[in-house]
């Protein structure tokens, strides 16, 4: 027979075993979460660089990478960005390519969830056409959460204008340079049939031979007062152009106006697009002789330029330009209104260009600054010049006193900023000025003003005379004739009067003192009222007693 307390315990476990399998059976049948492992989040997963083949930067190219769930990270998180698939792609100057790399050997480790990926740099010409992979790593103490990558291709620019002469120095206006040149395929997959090579000579330098194979156009650089042509030469050379393929021609000789300073020559290649109706038009006029060939670059070959895009060749020739300002004297009587024409012009012999601001889109660039003397009143200025508060005073300033009266600045009135200041070229600034009671300075001469060309660029670098930058604005004011004689007459008769003149007049104030004091007595009584104040005189003769 069994003890009742042991049938008590018996029953009390066997309760507890029950209840301890109801909750495993309850537990096993409850969901269990979701995994909540940080995974990677890239907002662009491909990113499009350029190649200093290219000529123009077009701006950065990014993207954003964040953790989800990082919060919920069970240990420290880190995210691992590693670029070593892009070794090479970039100049060896080129830093941050990833985030948190600190010693830039292309792998950053970083301990924040949220990270933002930028490629702010151009790639090497050699990385034309590839395609690289940024492999980017969350992990959790050391164990890896998740994986991505971000793929950056590098464009394929084809045929690229890579090999010119850097410049020509000490250049003797009127002779002729040789102009070799030559280009490149940096695709690595795609050849082409044809390329079309584009050649700029500005104004100052033509080519000398024409090429049947190519087109010739002209156009005009300005206003007729800044006149020049430059020239455009468009060629199409048949291929086969191979991927990879380097070439070399010779444009042939380029002649050096006479009008030269220093000026720039451009060239450039691209695939030829056909249109629906055969080649690709080119613009201008054929042109007469020989075609214009290529041939397979030899190892060694000078001026290849590639890290430098896109080429130009300077020439600088031993001309010099000189500005200079005139001399204006207003001259006149005292209420005259004059015509006053201040101008700026170029000497020559060489020709510069017509750019006097940083501005690329502005035909007000500043040019002139006009000091007007005191005793004048400006009844118009032209439009292109207007009214600035004055200067402060220089003491040193070349001329002597600074002026007075009003200041205006002028500017140019051109559109075009490739436009040449060939010799002769000159610009007006009319003014309608009325002459009043000249200013006087402390040596009790006319005061005087300037007019000074005044740039936001500086002009010295083409001007060869700067001391003829600056000039004298002077004062001529004179009373009205007395009567009409000649230059040495009329000095004589003057003085001649201005002697007999002062007599006449001492005897005339002698005799008519004490009937002008008399007068000056009643007209005194008469003009007072009763109150003490004064009334307005009364006009006309004085009435007889």
């Amino acid at each position: 027979m069994i003890h009742p307390r042991l049938s008590v315990r018996v029953r009390r476990a066997a309760l507890a075993c029950l209840s301890g399998g109801l909750f495993l059976v309850g537990a096993t049948s409850t969901p269990v979460a979701a995994d909540t492992r940080p995974s990677i989040r890239v907002d662009n997963d491909t990113l499009t660089v350029q190649t200093l083949l290219d000529g123009r930067f077009s701006g950065p190219k990014e993207t954003f990478v964040s953790v989800d769930g990082a919060e919920n990270a069970r240990g420290k998180l880190t995210v691992t960005f590693d670029a070593s698939d892009l070794e090479g792609f970039f100049p060896e100057s080129t830093t941050g390519l990833v985030p948190c790399d600190a010693d830039g050997d292309l792998i950053g480790e970083c301990d924040h969830p949220h990270q933002r990926l930028v490629l702010d740099a151009t790639a090497k010409a050699t990385a034309a056409g590839r395609s690289g992979r940024i492999r980017i790593t969350a992990k959790v103490d050391g164990k890896v959460q998740d994986t991505a990558e971000v793929t950056v291709r590098v464009t394929d620019p084809g045929p690229v204008f890579d090999r010119a002469p850097t410049g020509f120095t000490d250049v003797e206006p009127g002779s002729r340079l040789d102009l070799p040149g030559g280009f490149s395929n940096y695709s690595r997959y795609h050849g082409y049939r044809s390329v079309i090579v584009d050649v700029y000579f500005p104004n100052g330098l033509s080519p000398v031979e024409e090429f049947g194979n190519c087109a010739y156009a002209m156009s005009n650089t300005g206003a007729p007062r800044i006149s020049g042509q430059d020239t455009s030469m468009s060629c199409r050379l048949t291929g086969p152009i191979s991927p990879g393929g380097s070439y070399d021609l010779d444009l042939g000789p380029v002649e050096v106006g006479h009008q030269a300073v220093l000026l720039n020559i451009h060239y450039s290649a691209r695939p030829e697009k056909p249109g629906a109706e055969g080649p690709e038009p080119l613009r201008g006029r054929p042109g007469k002789g020989r075609p214009l060939t290529f041939t397979e670059r030899a190892e060694g070959a000078t001026h290849v330029r590639s890290q430098s895009l896109p080429v130009t060749t300077s020439v600088r020739t031993t001309n010099q330009a000189d500005f200079s300002v005139n001399h204006v004297t207003l001259k006149g009587k005292v209420g005259d209104v004059v015509d006053a024409d201040f101008f700026f012009v170029n000497n020559g012999p060489g020709a510069v260009p017509a750019v006097f601001d940083s501005e690329e889109d502005n035909e007000t660039a500043p040019v002139v600054q006009l000091a007007l003397p005191k005793g004048i009143t400006v009844i118009k200025a032209p439009e292109n010049c207007g009214e600035e508060p004055d200067p402060p005073t220089d003491k040193n300033t070349k001329g002597g006193k600074e002026a007075d009266g009003p200041l205006y600045r002028c500017w140019q009135g051109r559109m075009d900023k490739s436009a040449l200041m060939t010799p002769g070229s000159f610009e007006h600034f009319p003014f309608s000025i009325r002459l009043d009671k000249p200013g006087r300075t402390v040596n009790d001469t006319a005061d005087s003003g300037y007019v000074l060309i005044k740039t936001e660029l500086t002009v010295d670098k083409f001007d060869e005379d700067k001391d003829n930058n600056r000039s004298h604005i002077s004062l001529d004011v004179k009373a009205a004739p007395r009567a009409s004689a000649t230059s040495t007459e009329q000095d004589t008769s003057s003085r001649r009067a201005a002697i007999g003149g002062a007599a006449a007049g001492f005897a005339l104030a002698c005799a008519a003192h004490i009937p002008w004091r008399r007068r000056a007595i009643r007209s005194s009584s008469i003009g007072t009222d009763s109150t003490g104040g004064n009334a307005a005189a009364p006009e006309g003769p004085e009435p007889t007693r």
